[in-house]
Parts: C-alpha cells; sequence; structure tokens
C-alpha cells in the first residue's frame, strides 16, 4: 500500500441479498489471521463488511458488480490484479493469472500466487468487500467526475487533494518541457502496468480499469513559467453506485503513489 495512511474506509450501506445464505456458526472471519494493517481504526470498518458478507449471495453480488463467482467465493480483479474473495469468510487472496483462470473453470477454489504474494492491505481487503456489497449494476455515465462532485465528496474533497496532490505533483513539479516528458513516459509506463490506457484530455491522461464496472483517470497538465503544473485523478459518473464515498478515496490515494512510484 501506501506510503501515507489511507484515509479511513467507512462500512457502507450494504445492500440486502436476495437469497442470502444462513451466517456461519463462528462470527465471520474469526480463525483467520488479520489483514495486514489491521489497526482500531480498521477494525469496525472490517468487522461490518465481513458480517454483511457472510449473509450475502456471492452469486447474485458478483453479477451485480461484473466479477465471477467461483467455487468458494467470487474473483475481483483490483486494477488487473486477480483477487479471490472467499465466502462466507471474506478472506482476500491475490492470484496470478494463471491461478484465477483454474479458479474460473472450477480446478483450483483458492490457489494463491506461486510464490506467496505480498499480503493485501485491510484497506483494500475493505474496499473489495465493499464493492461486491454496494455494487448494483448501475451502468457507466460515461463521463468523468471530479471526486468533489461525486454524491458525498465535498464533505471530504480538501483530504482526497491533500492526499492525492502531493504524489501526482512529482509528475508535474518540473516546468521544463524535456522533463515533463520525461515525467510524462515515467506515468505512462507505471500506468500500463495496472491496465492503464491513453486518453486525449489533458496534456497526459490514462484510464484505468480499476474495477469491473468503475473506471477511474488521472490526468497530468504542465505547468509553465506563470502556472504551475497540475494533475487530478477522476472517477467514471456512477462511482458512488459502486463503492461508498471513503472507499473512493482511498482508491485515488492508492493510485496516485502508485503512478508517483513508478
Amino acid at each position: 500500500m501506501t506510503a501515507s495512511k489511507p484515509p479511513d474506509p467507512t462500512d457502507g450501506t450494504a445492500r440486502p441479498a436476495a437469497g442470502a445464505v444462513p451466517p456461519p456458526e463462528a462470527p465471520a472471519g474469526e480463525g483467520l489471521p488479520l489483514p495486514m494493517g489491521t489497526t482500531p481504526r480498521f477494525q469496525k470498518a472490517l468487522d461490518k463488511a465481513l458480517a454483511d458478507w457472510a449473509t450475502a449471495d456471492p452469486a447474485r453480488c458478483a453479477a451485480l458488480a461484473g466479477c465471477e463467482a467461483v467455487p468458494g467465493g467470487v474473483l475481483v480483479p483490483f486494477f488487473g490484479q486477480p483477487h479471490l474473495v472467499s465466502h462466507p469468510e471474506g478472506r482476500v487472496v491475490p492470484l496470478s493469472d494463471e491461478a484465477a483462470r483454474a479458479a474460473a473453470s472450477g480446478g483450483v477454489s483458492a490457489a494463491p500466487s506461486d510464490p506467496p504474494p505480498k499480503p493485501v492491505h485491510v484497506s483494500i481487503v475493505i474496499l473489495l468487500l465493499h464493492y461486491l456489497l454496494t455494487a448494483d449494476a448501475t451502468p457507466p455515465a460515461d463521463s468523468w467526475a471530479q471526486f468533489r462532485d461525486i454524491p458525498g465528496g465535498m464533505f471530504y474533497a480538501r483530504a482526497f487533494e491533500a492526499h492525492t496532490g502531493p504524489p501526482l505533483g512529482r509528475l508535474v513539479a518540473d516546468v521544463d518541457p524535456d522533463a515533463f516528458a520525461e515525467h510524462v513516459a515515467a506515468f505512462r509506463a507505471a500506468g500500463a502496468r495496472i491496465t492503464g490506457v491513453d486518453l486525449d484530455l489533458g496534456d497526459a491522461a490514462q484510464r484505468f480499469q480499476a474495477l469491473p464496472r468503475l473506471p477511474v483517470a488521472a490526468l497530468l497538465w504542465a505547468g509553465d513559467d506563470e502556472f504551475p503544473g497540475r494533475a487530478a485523478i477522476l472517477f467514471d459518473g456512477h462511482a458512488h453506485h459502486y463503492l461508498p464515498i471513503e472507499d473512493l478515496s482511498g482508491m485515488g490515494e492508492w493510485l496516485a503513489h502508485k503512478l508517483a512510484r513508478g
């Protein structure tokens, strides 16, 4: 995850699941190791997300989220990286592409990457659970929205800009055209590793398939002698149909740091 603390994901509003399975005898997630980064500030949101997921219908959630239900859970790609979200436990395991294909074909229910991948940060665990619990199959808006223009975004706008501005700002900090071109090349190379494709916006931009039904974009504008360079992360106008606003903020911060690190 990012070097800075991601914003707190909140509980969100879980959609009542048709044909929900009975809850397990033990509390959801009991006996599983806690995700990386679990602290009291995340624990409440994690506990509620796990409890909601344990009583959800995974096949219905997968269909609404544009994901694939497989033996043992649901496959959810996050910026191109497949993750298995187990049901009912709510364990999140990154998979290699090969393991994801095997899981989808019914050959493997929860085979992790080999060698084992880095543990998933608790904020991403919560985000993926919230995606499955929130998604309502609303078609993409096919238009971009600033974070502050998403329902609920104005309240968090300053914090969002404070968390995403500095890392992306490093890509536009130099007014020298040659230096900016080098920054753009690094930006595109970093983006390509996480589903980025070029967009005809700003002075450089990329579109990312963050989740199956949730695209996001990153834009750069070069600075000059009068105005500093700028960078921004935009969301599909219907992003709030797929994640609570706090998770969108955390996703934006994750992307900003990922691109800045190259």
